[in-house]
């Protein structure tokens, strides 16, 4: 789902939040109804049924804003001994009656479901099938549930489920982990409208009453909240995929007529994205029946299976929820907590089309603007509130940071090994058309990565907060390279890690030059020795940031101690630079001498600030100082630099040569 409120960099997008809109992260264009609901309670769905196939055969009264319906539930038994059967479904909806094939069963209206008592027990393996009649206004939880409301051009009703919004609608068992094998989804309401939905098409049916029954059936497994249905006089129009040399796959677009032209100009973008999609990505998961779009009236888009409900048409939109069908619908998260394994790859997803369409710099630029907003995030990755529905999609945590992750996951892996990693994961039948949870997938990454990539999921999912990075410095003369003592610090505002480890780049420039070294981060603080082949004169902490940070610029780096450095070039035969650090302000004397120990040069002899300071020594002339030698010229040999402080004297060695 693609909530709004998105600034969108590369884009040029700017999204603001709709004016009804409760304030909350995600926006939603339905506050009244959603604020009235803010809180949401996990399923009762009986764990001891497995479902495998749903019927919903409903009955739209958009005049009165009701619905009836006719739902048939087809379930084996996984419990040992089953004597009662519960499912989820909102008080706002009465139950009319239930059959067990030829039998009235007892049920027992709960607040949020109801339990329906076997006549006899049933046993592991055996299959039962519910036929439940309800009616009634359904609530609106969550992000709306199932809406009545109107458009330009007449009626307009349109459901979004997630996360726990199935039950206000139909009786079902409403928890990700159980997905249907097959749904038939059955809709009548007032000629004149159409119905998008699920699957494919298979029938419309004049019902010579005024009423027209659309017939769509899905035969792919798929969770409950992403069973939908979206109800308006839409104009409709179709583009085509072509995934093989004989072979497409129709997207079908469902849209409001006075958007039609906007949307025929928009919308065949997606068949690029498919095209992206799948060579990362593995083939298009339903391509035995459809992709599309639905327009609907909630604000931002959700990614139901195989027809997305959109308001907008924006590229990064439309790539988001296309992402969704590997990782949402094909592979759904196991639990809630497990949400960012659906957001923040559809979110990483947006960036990854941009570089495949626009390249790097399109790529760079969205994940940091997702960066940016993740700085925002409270809380860990892995979602601890689930019962919250803006804390379970909020959207700096859930979408950016999970974005942010596996940018990061890249450069740790490296591109070869993470994208082979994505769509092993994309293809791997333990969790296609299922389910999958966090641990699922770092064992798919560390199975192509070779070790434990325990440390890296146990601080950016588990953990909390980002590293603020400061890097202290100086640069030694080494002979003819330069040798660079770094120390990287770093702070993370919690225990929960108090460190991050991670592999940083550290990019050291001067004018014309400049070389990356990566060093593998793991305590705080950490010194390292670079060696470079020149002196820099900039250090830059992670300059193209692969990790989700700050840094501290500490100023000028002030020496503790005072050094002497070797002078550069060595030999020589015309000038040579000198470099000295004082760590306080304080006398100093810097001078040359012969090997007899004669001063024939003073370079400095006074008070110097603390610091790195360099000096030129141009053998010539001695001066005339007193104590130096008489006037003569230089002759070529060994000559010593001494640096004399308040608390230090430093020597070194110099060769001149004519």
């Amino acid at each position: 789902m693609k909530p709004p409120g998105w600034t969108l960099i590369a884009a040029g997008v700017f999204w603001v939040l709709p004016s009804t809109a409760s304030g909350t992260e995600e926006g939603c264009s339905t506050a009244g109804r959603f604020s009235s609901s803010r809180n949401a309670s996990a399923s009762i769905g009986d764990p001891g049924i497995d479902v495998s196939y749903y019927r919903l055969d409903l009955h739209v009264d958009h005049v009165n804003g009701t619905l009836r319906g006719d739902v048939r539930v087809a379930a084996s038994v996984v419990a040992d001994t089953l004597h009662a059967v519960t499912l989820d479904l909102s008080a706002s909806m009465t139950v009319d009656s239930v059959r067990l094939g030829q039998t009235r069963p007892v049920f027992v209206r709960l607040p949020t479901g109801f339990t329906v008592q076997l006549p006899t027990p049933h046993t592991r393996g055996e299959h039962l099938t519910l036929d439940i009649a309800y009616h009634g206004a359904p609530a609106s939880t969550g992000f709306g549930s199932f809406v009545f409301s109107s458009a330009l051009e007449g009626p307009w009703v349109w459901s979004l489920s997630q996360p726990y919004g199935a039950r206000d609608w139909w009786p079902c068992k409403d928890h990700p982990l159980d997905k249907a094998d097959s749904v038939d989804i059955l809709v009548t309401c007032a000629s004149g409208l159409k119905v998008g939905s699920n699957g494919r098409l298979v029938s419309v049916r004049d019902n010579g009453d005024g009423t027209t029954t659309h017939t769509w059936t899905e035969r792919y497994p798929i969770a409950t909240y992403l069973v939908s249905v979206a109800i308006a006089p839409y104009a409709e129009f179709s583009n085509w995929f072509k995934y093989g040399p004989q072979d497409s796959m129709e997207v079908l677009n469902y849209v409001l007529p006075h958007h039609l032209e906007l949307a025929q100009s928009t919308l065949p973008r997606t068949v690029d994205m498919l095209e992206v999609f799948s060579r990362l990505y593995g083939p298009y998961p339903f391509l035995n029946e459809k992709y599309g779009h639905s327009e609907f009236g909630r604000g931002g888009a959700m990614e139901h299976q195989t027809m997305t409900s959109t308001t907008t048409f924006d590229e990064d939109v439309i790539a988001h929820e296309l992402a969704h069908q590997w990782f949402g619908d094909l592979i759904t998260c196991r639990t809630w907590q497990d949400l960012w394994l659906n957001e923040g790859f559809a979110t990483y997803s947006e960036s990854l089309y941009r570089e495949a369409r626009y390249g790097g710099d399109q790529y760079r630029a969205l994940i940091r603007n997702r960066m940016h907003d993740a700085m925002n995030a409270r809380g860990s990755l892995f979602v601890q509130d689930t019962s919250s529905v803006p804390e379970l999609f909020a959207r700096s945590r859930v979408y950016s940071k999970g974005a942010s992750v596996l940018h990061m996951l890249r450069h740790v892996m490296g591109d070869t090994l993470f994208f082979k990693a994505i769509r092993a994961y994309a293809g791997d039948p333990r969790f296609r058309y299922g389910t999958a949870s966090t641990s699922d997938f770092q064992s798919v990454c560390e199975s192509y990565y070779g070790r434990s990539l325990g440390f890296f999921f146990t601080q950016w999912v588990y953990g909390e907060n980002y590293p603020r990075y400061t890097l202290r410095w100086t640069a030694q003369t080494e002979g003819t390279s330069f040798l660079i003592d770094a120390m990287l610090e770093q702070e993370t505002g919690t225990t929960n890690p108090s460190a991050f480890v991670m592999p940083v780049d550290l990019r050291f420039s001067a004018a014309g030059q400049e070389t990356t070294v990566v060093v593998w981060n793991s305590q705080n603080p950490e010194q390292f020795t670079v060696p470079l082949p020149f002196r820099p004169e900039r250090a830059e902490v992670d300059p193209d940031q692969w990790i989700l940070r700050e840094v501290i610029d500490p100023g000028p780096v002030l020496p503790t101690t005072a050094a002497l450095a070797q002078n550069f070039p060595n030999p020589f035969n015309n000038g040579t630079s000198i470099r000295i650090q004082i760590p306080h302000r304080t006398h100093v004397t810097l001078s040359v001498h012969n090997v007899l120990g004669q001063r024939i040069e003073t370079l400095v002899d006074g008070v110097v600030d603390p610091g790195t300071h360099e000096y030129q020594w141009t053998p010539g002339v001695a001066l005339q100082d007193p104590g130096t030698v008489p006037d003569r010229p230089v002759a070529s040999g060994v000559y010593y630099c001494r640096l004399a402080t308040d608390g230090a004297f430093l020597t070194r060695s110099m060769i001149f040569i004519r």
